[in-house]
């Protein structure tokens, strides 16, 4: 449109003197060497505030001496001196009126529409679908450029990331029927072999792991290759999913994403996979992300990896050494962070491959206090003496091990072999253990006295931090190894707990001596609430204590406060402890019930839940319909 030559041509006359409060819109076909529009002119208050033009292509408005291409609406409340808005459809106020029939129905005819609203509209779905097509071809041209995986990445998928075949068995008769993926063909055995054990195929002679209780095993895992394409390189990300059956071994690739980066840089354009499953042919690519796809930690193709890094200048990185390693690492965050964290490498060319791996795929956003990046050796990088490196190396320390080992030569100490190798496993953090090192300052003492637990080690820490707080608490000498090192951990700590338990309740009990009178009083009015058949048995309870135990043992609020032991006060309502016979000294459900109706309010066990509650609901029904038939003698011997 040659919008500038239709703006020369002076605007529509203004006619409506009548109507002060509305923009007037006034429309007009114009002409300029054969191309055709039409103007609509809006006046605001008898004077010309907006031009406006269309045609079947574009729309484009003149207000305030520049050009926009507002919708009519909001260049209407322009004139009005409001601010646009978005979403302004066909339904909403209009903020304009047309200054006669003629100028709207000469408007809509000219734009094929029902209204301008309605051209509007469509024009910009037009408009959107062009831009996305154009878009989506531009996509399509970049991916084109793309090669291919190689059929050595599925030779080291096979190999590497996916090793080894599969005897699927199962008894039969006196002997063993099998399947192998190696070979695909079937036979049967004497021998009668046991889950995962190593055997050699009898058809094929291949080396494989038996397995008798399964048809079929899938594992899947992300891995990564890193390719030349043109002028850039490109990170792509598969999930490779492998399936061992009867079939044979099954390995599929399928793409989430891929990242186009120029040559020389690290960070590019990522695309990300729109079908769920599709491999490098069947997927479409787009630079938007509604499935939430996304880099993660992956196993690398090492074979094009001399090729293919310096195009980041990422030959010395160490990446090549992680991926024959065969580590799984965030591949994407050390292409993007390495240049910022060059130290990576020294970790990577000495050994210490979980280290280095575990501070790209954790510590990404930031540095590790742990380590000054400025170092100019390893020592001082892990701000370790000679041994203790080499001690990081032997065991492929990660960021936990040399947290401890950074601990053994701050405090001079010496953990041994044995310890650190315990600690490491049971993943064992400095910082859970640290109270526990300020009294005892000994790792070798305490691991020798967590092994001998019978509880988790990390559930065992946190017992033996609580119980010695507890213990000085209660006047004990901590420094003593009796009392230090308790023999039964739990049972000591629950002592105490129990202890420290009484003392309160003791406190609590005080102040509620007159409530316990007064449901004392009520005693004989609830006997007939009392219970039993074969299987449970149903208590009314008789004093405030009983409540705070009974709260304590299943862990809800039934004794934390004096709510309920009022309401029994006040022979509002009564609570029941139902047992079973089998066990009467353990609580089991706490029931309350209405003292005047007879029904039951609540009814819950431990942490509030509600085991056999289809059980217990008969029980309790059955319980209440007898309520009456067993209160009326015990009343009447009471009156």
């Amino acid at each position: 449109m040659k919008r500038a030559k239709f703006l020369r041509i002076p605007p529509s006359a203004f006619t409506n003197m009548k109507n002060k409060k509305e923009v007037i819109a006034k429309s007009r076909i114009l002409e300029v060497d054969g191309e055709k529009v039409v103007e609509i002119s809006l006046y605001y208050k008898k004077q010309l505030k907006a031009r406006y033009f269309a045609d079947k292509e574009n729309h484009y408005a003149w207000i305030d001496n520049k050009w926009t291409t507002c919708r009519l609406d909001n260049v209407a409340r322009t004139c009005k001196g409001l601010p646009a808005e978005k979403g302004l459809y066909y339904w909403d106020n209009k903020g304009f009126i047309w200054d006669t029939k003629e100028d709207r129905q000469r408007a809509s005819d000219f734009l094929d529409s029902y209204d301008v609203d309605d051209y509007e509209t469509n024009l910009s779905e037009i408009k959107r679908a062009r831009a996305n097509k154009r878009k989506s071809e531009r996509i399509e041209k970049e991916m084109s450029d793309v090669p291919c995986i190689t059929e050595d990445m599925e030779r080291w998928l096979d190999e590497k990331v996916f090793p080894g075949h599969i005897l699927f068995s199962k008894k039969e008769g006196k002997g063993t029927a099998y399947t192998c993926t190696a070979c695909k063909r079937s036979g049967s055995v004497k021998e009668k072999w046991k889950h995962k054990e190593i055997v050699h195929c009898p058809k094929c002679n291949q080396v494989a792991s038996v397995n008798n209780r399964q048809k079929q095993k899938v594992e899947h895992t992300p891995v990564v290759i890193l390719q030349k394409c043109n002028d850039r390189w490109v990170e792509r990300q598969f999930k490779a999913v492998c399936r061992w059956s009867e079939e044979g071994k099954k390995i599929e690739l399928f793409e989430q994403c891929r990242a186009l980066i120029p040559i020389g840089k690290t960070h590019g354009k990522v695309y990300y996979g729109t079908i769920n499953d599709a491999d490098e042919f069947e997927q479409d690519f787009w630079d938007k992300n509604p499935a939430g796809k996304c880099f993660s930690p992956s196993y690398l193709y090492p074979g094009n990896l001399k090729e293919v890094l310096p195009c980041g200048s990422l030959e010395r990185s160490g990446m090549d050494i992680l991926a024959d390693k065969g580590k799984k690492f965030y591949v994407n965050r050390y292409i993007t962070c390495f240049h910022a964290r060059q130290y990576w490498e020294y970790l990577a060319k000495s050994g210490l491959y979980e280290l280095v791996t575990e501070i790209c795929n954790g510590y990404w956003w930031g540095e590790v206090s742990m380590l000054p990046t400025k170092a100019k050796n390893l020592k001082e990088l892990l701000r370790l003496d000679g041994n203790r490196v080499n001690r990081m190396k032997q065991i492929n320390g990660g960021v936990n091990e040399l947290e401890w080992l950074q601990y053994e030569q701050k405090q001079g100490i010496k953990i041994s072999k044995e310890s650190l190798e315990w600690l490491s496993k049971k993943k064992m953090t400095l910082s859970e253990c640290k109270e526990i090192l300020n009294d005892l300052g000994s790792v070798n003492k305490m691991v020798n006295y967590l092994k001998k637990q019978k509880i988790a080690p990390s559930k065992a820490i946190t017992t033996w931090r609580d119980y010695l707080r507890m213990a000085l608490l209660e006047g004990y000498d901590t420094r003593d190894s009796i009392v230090r090192f308790p023999k039964d951990l739990k049972l000591r700590h629950d002592q105490l707990v129990e202890r420290r338990n009484e003392k309160k309740d003791k406190e609590r009990l005080n102040e509620y001596a007159e409530l316990d009178k007064q449901i004392q009083k009520r005693l004989p009015e609830v006997k007939g609430y009392f219970y039993e058949d074969d299987t449970y048995m149903i208590i009314p309870a008789g004093k405030c204590k009983e409540l705070m135990k009974e709260g304590r043992e299943l862990h809800h609020c039934v004794g934390a406060s004096d709510i309920y032991m009022k309401k029994m006060a006040a022979g509002e309502t009564w609570i029941l402890f139902l047992r079973k016979k089998e066990d009467l000294e353990k609580a089991y459900y706490t029931v309350e019930i209405n003292l005047k109706t007879d029904k039951i309010i609540q009814f819950y066990s431990e942490f509030d839940r509600q085991p056999d509650k289809k059980v217990i609901e008969k029980l309790l029904n059955k319980y209440t319909k007898r309520l009456k038939t067993m209160k009326q003698p015990i009343m009447a011997a009471a009156v």
